[in-house]
Parts: C-alpha cells; structure tokens; sequence
C-alpha cells in the first residue's frame, strides 16, 4: 500500500474542505466521499489534446465555473442588443417586403404602405403589453413553449416550441442574407451569386464562434453595431422629417436595375398579403420574455424594461422609414435596397451614409444573435422535458449550449444554400412560425389568469386575448397569402418537427419504465464481495445491475459519481446508501460541468497511491434496441472505455443492460 499522507483541513462556510496532498492538484475535498473537480481535473493529457485546447482557450477562451454563472447574466444594455437585434434589424427589410408586394400595382403603392405601417405598429402595441404581461407572471422565463405547454398541454406546446425553432432558423438565414444584400448595395463586388452566398456562410460562421464564447462577451461585440444602427436611423428619420417640413424634401436620383409594375389589380388580397409582409418587422419580439433568465436580478422588471425600450425603438424606426419612402420615392431594385435609397437622399454619399450601410450590415448580420441567445436555450428546456436528445441539455466550457449553436448554425447554412441567399425568397417563410407562437402563448396565458383569478385577472386575461386574437387572424392571413410562395413547406416543417419530439419523448419515457429503480426497494448484496469502480451516472437498473455485478468480483464496491450539482449528489449518496447497502459513494463535484475527464482522472490518482492494484471499472451500458437508441444513450460511455482500454492497470468492463431483462 502507498504511504497515507495526513489530511489538512480548513472551514469553507459549513463544510470542511480536506485537501489530500497526491489530489490536491485535481481536485478539492469538501467532506468524506465528496470531491469538487478543479479545472485541472479535465486539462488534456496528449499532445494532440493539448494543442486542440490552446486553439478552443484561443477561438473561444478559457473554462467558466458554474459558480461564475451569474456574473455571466446580462444588464438592460447589453440585453438590449442582444434580445432586439432581431427585431431592429427586421426595420431594414420589412418595408421593403410589403413595398416590393405593392409594387406590382405600380406608383399608388406609396398612398397604401403608410397605414399598412400603422397597423402593423398598432399590432406591435398589442404583443409587447402582452408580452409584458407574460414576464410578470412567468419570471424564470416565459417563453411560448412553456406557457403553452403548461396551460394548454404538451401539443400546443410543441408546436409553439416547433415553430419558434423553424422562425430562429430563418431569422439566421433572413437577416444575415439581408445584411450582405445591404453591404452589396454599395459595394458591387459582392453582388455575384458565388461570393454573395459565401459571404454569408462566412458570417454565420463567425457568429457561431462569436456565441460559443459565452452569453456575456457576445452582448459586448454585438452592442456597438446596434446602437450605432439605432442612432444613424434615427438621425437620418429627424432629418429626412426636417427637411421635408422646411419644404425641400429628399428625393432619390435614378434608380438602377428598378423593378416595374406587372400591372396588377389592387385587391383585399394584395393587401393582405402586404401587411403579412410587413409583420416581419415582429419577428423577434418574444426574445426577451424567453430570455429572461438571462438577466441581472431583478430579472423580470429588467426584462420588462427592456421590452419596453425595444418595442418603441422599432415602432419609431419602422414608421420613420415607411414615411420616407413615399417622400423619397425610393423603389425596388435588383441591385439597391430601399434602405441604401433612403440614406443616400438624406445623406448624401458622405461618411454617414457609410456609417449607416455598414452599421445596417453589421446589426443584420448580429440579428442572428437574437436566435443564437434563443434556439439553444429552447432546445435545452425541450432536452430537459425530454422531447430533444439529452445532449442539448448540457452547457460547454463557457456556459454555453454548444449543441444547439452547433446545429442552428448547420440548419442555417443549409437553408442560406438552398435559397442562395435571396431575402425575397426567404420572406414567404419567414413570421408564419412567430405568429403562430404568439397566438398559442396568449392563449396559454388567458387561462393562466383564469385559473389563478389574482388582482386584476379579469383586465389582464383581457389583454392577452385581445393579443391571442389579434395574432390569430395575421397567421390565417399569412397561411392564405403566402401559401404558394412557400409557406407550405412550413405548414409541413412544424408537424414532422413535433412528431419527431414526440418519437423523442416516447422513447425515453419507454426507457425510463424500463430502468426505473422503485425508491422503496433494498438490493442485498450477495456473499461474495470484490473491490470495483462502477460509473455510475444516475440511479437505474443498469446502474443496479453492474452493482450486483461488481459484489461478486471484489471485497468492496466503489460507485463513482460526477455530479454538476451538490444537492443532487448528495441525493444519489443517500438513495445508493439506502438501497444499495455496503457500496461505498464517490461523489465528484465538476463546477466545470465535464463528466468523463474529472472522472478518468480520479481513477489515474486513486490507482497512483496503490500501483499493484488492479482497478476493474464497471461500465453500466443501455442495451440498443434501435439504431436511433445510439443516438440517445452510452455517449459518455464510450468515452470513458476509449479513455481507459489498454492500460495496464484498468480493466475495462461493459454491463449491458436491456429494458425488461
């Protein structure tokens, strides 16, 4: 036996932390069987491992703790950009969505866009005192999916979830499109299809890596180009309004590549179709109430606050700008965007029409922010309720859900592809999903006031049906409106999203029956008794199994346990010491959030203090039944064996275990 060192002890609020010198490097000992993994638990062995984490510390920066999570949250004006860049940046291509509808009917467009404008304002007013009110009574986040989820059921829920999911993927493909289109404008180089769809890929990418980061050094990057998008559009709106009141207004000069009238009729139905157009400019608007977990304390005033703010800015800037389009006379164009129109009357061609289509640039492409904030952390909730792959659930090394950037990302870049980047062919199928989200969460939060009949329910549920109806008649609008242009792929899209979520759950649900552990049930251990490692990652069958396994291999038996969280920890200790009498609990607590590296890594130190032992590691397996079960289950085992086979003092074991054996 190796030399047992003496423990040193001191206080760490009320518990005592025992640092044992031959694991002090890796890890912290809060009490007997309890370790905290340090960051050096999880540093890489190999060289190759080495140099992949000097370029991951490079791109992405250093390990964040848990315990660093809520200096991590955001304050008002850094969640400003980082919820609203979607919605202010939508001020750039909404009008010139409903105009380049209008157009077809040639010049008397220009008398309809203004109170097309108006209404959509005026619907604006409608969701954001809605939304409001979601936050209040939602404050650890109020996002459609749980609203819907927990008072109309698990159906509307997954398809407000499925069709946020859809309109994040857009909103990525939409806005940065847009912003290249913008830059394109003035910069003709760009406009060629080859370079214009690769330099929106090469955005995406950049805001992937940007995301992955970590929350708080994104609302940092994302803010200049947003507030400086705020006050040039602002700025050009007070003078474009000063100059036209002074009796010289701005006027476009030629316009290039200009899309002519088709000759078509003015119809209810055009102008139906005009106004779900301009609804694009709402697309974002429930970011802030999904988010708000995301914000300082107090976080749901803060988030109201910020709605509040958001909502005005881009009421203000989407008037302003449908204002000055019929006093410009800015047209569609091929090869100009309206917004470039504009700036260029008031502006001129000087450093602040620059500054404007650079910073219009910069915030469309950062509106994909909005959906990185937002696509993972609802697929994270979705994870936890088990409707997506577990995986999603888990944050990387920088509080981040990598899985879910990842994807979006993917899903994003595919779409960008498909559509080689043509904003006008992306927009039928864009706000479909928004809408429909917006409907089922004021309905959920009707009968939220209904059933909980607090202090002025009746005026509240009042306000969130007016919304829920008012949100209802723009979908059917935009279903009947957009439906040969597109909508009909997400008409599809959301219902093979939900019934795969449904599959998803259906499964675990079918698996957890069949590895569920009765809590009043106590395994005996069998006479014969041998020394073991079991990783042992939650209490099931198969966990149980290998236990049993293990008790007739050695003298004594080790359940290893790496746990995020110290109260589930010690949860599993008690529920193992009760049912599961003579096997000793090794809890390992990773505030780094890794679960193979600190666990391999107390096996190397244990095994150090004893070189002759041989360390025999049971590693709890759920037998495939599916090709999809591969998927879904063993990720970290196969970790953990590819980490341990072939060394000589480990013994790697698989217990398989098949549901209903």
């Amino acid at each position: 036996m190796a030399e047992q060192r003496p423990l040193q002890g001191r206080k760490l609020g009320d518990r005592r932390v025992v640092v044992d010198r031959p694991h002090a490097r890796y890890f912290r000992y809060l009490s007997p069987g309890v370790l905290e993994a340090k960051l050096e638990a999880q540093a890489p062995r190999t060289v190759g491992q080495r140099r992949m984490a000097n370029v991951r510390g490079l791109l992405f920066g250093r390990p964040i703790s848990s315990a660093m999570e809520m200096a991590e949250r955001l304050p008002k004006w850094k969640a400003l950009p980082i919820f609203s860049s979607d919605v202010m940046s939508s001020v750039a291509y909404a009008s010139e969505a409903s105009l380049f509808t209008l157009a077809a009917v040639g010049a008397v467009a220009f008398n309809y866009l203004m109170p097309l404008s108006l209404m959509v304002v005026a619907l604006l007013a409608i969701v954001t005192v809605s939304y409001r009110q979601t936050i209040r009574a939602y404050p650890n986040g109020g996002g459609s999916y749980i609203v819907a989820h927990a008072n109309l059921g698990a159906l509307p829920g997954l398809i407000a979830a499925g069709s946020l999911l859809v309109d994040y993927v857009l909103t990525v493909a939409v806005s940065v499109s847009s912003g290249v289109y913008n830059l394109a404008s003035a910069i003709t180089f760009l406009q060629p299809i080859p370079i214009f769809v690769g330099t929106i890929v090469g955005l995406i990418v950049l805001v992937t890596a940007m995301n992955l980061r970590g929350l708080r050094e994104a609302g940092t990057i994302v803010a200049s180009p947003a507030y400086i998008f705020i006050g040039s559009m602002l700025l050009m709106i007070v003078i474009g309004i000063v100059k036209t009141a002074l009796g010289s207004p701005p006027r476009v000069g030629e316009i290039h590549n200009l899309i002519m009238s088709n000759g078509q009729t003015l119809t209810v139905f055009l102008l139906a179709r005009a106004f779900a157009d301009g609804c694009s400019a709402m697309t974002g608007t429930e970011a802030v109430a999904n988010g708000v977990p995301a914000f300082k304390p107090p976080e749901w005033k803060n988030a109201q606050a910020t709605m509040l703010v958001m909502s005005a800015l881009l009421g203000t800037m989407y008037l302003g700008l449908s204002y000055l389009v019929g006093v410009t006379g800015a047209h569609i164009s091929t090869s100009d965007s309206i917004l470039s129109q504009i700036a260029g009357a008031v502006y001129g061609t000087g450093p602040l029409y620059w500054i404007l289509i650079l910073a219009t640039m910069g915030i469309l492409v950062l509106a994909a922010q909005t959906s990185f904030a937002d696509f993972p952390r609802l697929a994270s909730i979705l994870s936890r309720d088990g409707y997506f792959p577990r995986q999603f659930a888990l944050r990387g090394e920088r509080l981040s859900f990598n899985t879910g950037i990842v994807l979006l990302a993917l899903l994003s870049i595919l779409l960008v592809v498909a559509f080689r980047g043509q904003v006008n062919a992306l927009i039928p199928l864009y706000a479909i999903g928004v809408f429909t989200s917006f409907t089922l969460s004021q309905s959920g939060m009707v009968r939220h006031w209904w059933v909980e009949r607090g202090p002025n329910w009746r005026r509240s549920a009042i306000i969130n049906g007016v919304g829920a109806c008012v949100t209802a008649v723009v979908v059917v609008v935009q279903i009947l409106t957009k439906f040969a242009e597109g909508a009909w792929i997400i008409i599809v899209v959301v219902p093979l999203l939900v019934c795969i979520m449904l599959f998803i759950k259906h499964e675990y649900d079918a698996e957890g029956v069949g590895l569920e552990v009765q809590p009043d049930i106590v395994f005996g251990a069998p006479h014969r008794r041998q020394r073991v490692v079991v990783a042992a990652q939650s209490m099931t069958r198969a966990v149980v199994q290998a236990v049993r396994v293990a008790q007739t291999m050695g003298e004594e038996v080790q359940l290893v346990h790496v746990t995020l969280d110290h109260a589930e920890g010690e949860q599993f200790r008690e529920r193992v010491e009760r049912q599961l009498p003579g096997a000793r609990v090794v809890l390992v607590e990773s505030p780094y959030r890794a679960l193979v590296r600190p666990f391999v890594r107390y096996l190397e130190v244990s095994q150090a203090e004893d070189p002759d032992r041989l360390t025999i590691v049971l590693l709890p397996e759920h037998l495939a039944r599916h090709w999809w079960d591969r998927i879904l289950y063993n990720q970290n085992v196969h970790r953990i064996r590819a980490a341990l086979v072939g060394r000589k003092d480990f013994v790697v074991l698989d217990t398989p275990y098949r549901r209903g054996s």
